[in-house]
């Protein structure tokens, strides 16, 4: 389970992916996002939820989200993700003493682009409507990581 509290940005967003691949690689078919506490979620973050999420729904899974504030709720709903993620209402009791920290900040430097690039091509996956709002960053960041399809939707 991944808690998030407060805003949920780009400065988590290497440690969020790697949590969520090791778990997938692990076998997990189930991820949970506790967002009670959650006040805020920019693209980018949910584009590296949503990659998660694409690949458990390949596999027969499901990345399950809780108690999103309307807020939250509705930047899910606004980038087609509700579609993708499973909303539920509420968490079953966890042992809070478990939690750790994300780590923030970037590990390489190099690798900021490749993120962005990442997050966000799967949120023009996960909804066609995130086209218009997302298309032109894509391509440019295709371009700067020297991505051959420049930025084409994989």
């Amino acid at each position: 389970m991944l808690k998030v509290i407060g805003a949920g940005s780009f400065e988590h967003c290497f440690s969020l992916r790697h949590y969520c691949d090791n778990l997938i690689q692990c076998g997990s078919e189930r991820l949970l996002v506790d967002l009670t506490e959650c006040t805020y979620l920019d693209s980018t973050f949910l584009g590296t939820l949503a990659g998660p999420a694409l690949k458990l729904r390949k596999q027969g899974g499901v990345l399950q989200v809780a108690g999103s504030s309307r807020r939250v709720l509705e930047s899910i709903r606004t980038l087609g993700l509700d579609r993708l993620f499973e909303c539920i209402e509420e968490v079953a009791p966890y042992d809070a003493a478990e939690l750790r920290p994300l780590e923030s900040g970037v590990s390489q430097k190099e690798m900021t682009g490749e993120l962005l690039l990442q997050a966000h091509r799967a949120l023009l996956e996960c909804d066609p409507r995130n086209a218009p709002k997302f298309q032109d960053l894509v391509s440019y960041l295709g371009a700067e990581v020297g991505d051959g399809d420049r930025g084409e939707a994989r």
